[in-house]
C-alpha cells in the first residue's frame, strides 16, 4: 500500500484577495484552475496539478481568526527544480504584498543544495518555495 496526498483545503478569510495570490502563485509553479464552485455558504476554488488539488475555500458563515502556528499546520512548500525558478517565485511574491519572512539562502544544514524562501500568504498561513 502507498497513500499519497490527494488535497489540501486552506480556509480564507476574504476570498477575493487569496484568489488573486492563489492564482499567481500556483500557475506560475504549473498549477491549473481546476474549478470554481460557488453557494449560499460561500466559494472553493481548485488548483491542480498532476492528482494533487490545492483548495481555497471561503465560509460566508463563520468569522476568522488570525492564523496562529499551534497544533497543526506549520508550513506548506513547494519543491522546484532550481536556484533560477525559487528566484522567479521570489520576484513574483515580492509584487504581491505578502510579508516574506526569510528571503532567498541556502541551507546547508537541510541539504548540500537545498535553497529556499519563506512567506505568509494573505491569511497569514506560513508558506515555504525551496530546491532540494
Amino acid at each position: 500500500m502507498k497513500a499519497i496526498i490527494g488535497h489540501i483545503i486552506f480556509n480564507v478569510k476574504e476570498f477575493n484577495d487569496s484568489e488573486l495570490f492563489y492564482d499567481k502563485l500556483l500557475t506560475e509553479m504549473g498549477f491549473e484552475i481546476d474549478h470554481v464552485t460557488e453557494g449560499d455558504l460561500g466559494t472553493m476554488k481548485s488548483y491542480k496539478q498532476g492528482e494533487h488539488n490545492l483548495y481555497i475555500r471561503y465560509d460566508r458563515a463563520k468569522t476568522s481568526e488570525k492564523f496562529v502556528r499551534n497544533v497543526g499546520l506549520d508550513h506548506l512548500a513547494f519543491e522546484l527544480n532550481s536556484e533560477t525558478e525559487v528566484d522567479k517565485i521570489y520576484e513574483l511574491i515580492t509584487k504581491l504584498n505578502v510579508k516574506i519572512t526569510h528571503e532567498p539562502k541556502k541551507y546547508p544544514e537541510y541539504s548540500e543544495s537545498y535553497y529556499a524562501f519563506y512567506f505568509r500568504d494573505p491569511n497569514g498561513i506560513p508558506l515555504e518555495v525551496y530546491l532540494q
